[in-house]
């Protein structure tokens, strides 16, 4: 069964909305990504991670958008074990795109979600 993994907010300035959902949540920026914050050498499609360092919850990326979606800035990652995508497109989803880390889908009312395999 998928779990919620993380949440994804669109933004058109990481630089501005990582910390501030960051301190909203008190979810701490990646170390990672905390350094490339301070240094603004996020690439221009470069997601931030916000994730609990015990590992609880689900995590939170900022992700660039030139445009933002029309409907919402937020949509689901859900991560899955093998052969969950097809039961999840069986449920009604449509792929829109697959991508290294993840596959972009839509819900049957075309309401963007992604699923990822769990590490």
């Amino acid at each position: 069964m998928p779990q919620l993994a993380a949440i994804v907010i669109h933004c058109r300035d990481p630089y501005l909305i990582a910390p501030f959902w960051s301190t909203v949540t008190g979810l701490p920026v990646a170390p990672a990504d905390r350094a490339k914050l301070a240094a603004r050498s996020l690439g221009p499609t470069e997601s931030v991670l916000l994730t609990d360092p015990d590992g609880d919850g689900p995590d939170i990326w900022i992700a660039p958008a030139q445009e933002l979606p029309p409907v919402g800035r937020v949509h689901l990652d859900l991560a899955i074990e093998d052969g969950e995508l097809a039961t999840v497109v069986a449920a009604g989803a449509t792929v829109v795109r697959t991508l290294s880390r993840w596959t972009v889908l839509a819900d049957p009312e075309g309401n963007e979600f992604c699923l990822f395999q769990r590490h």
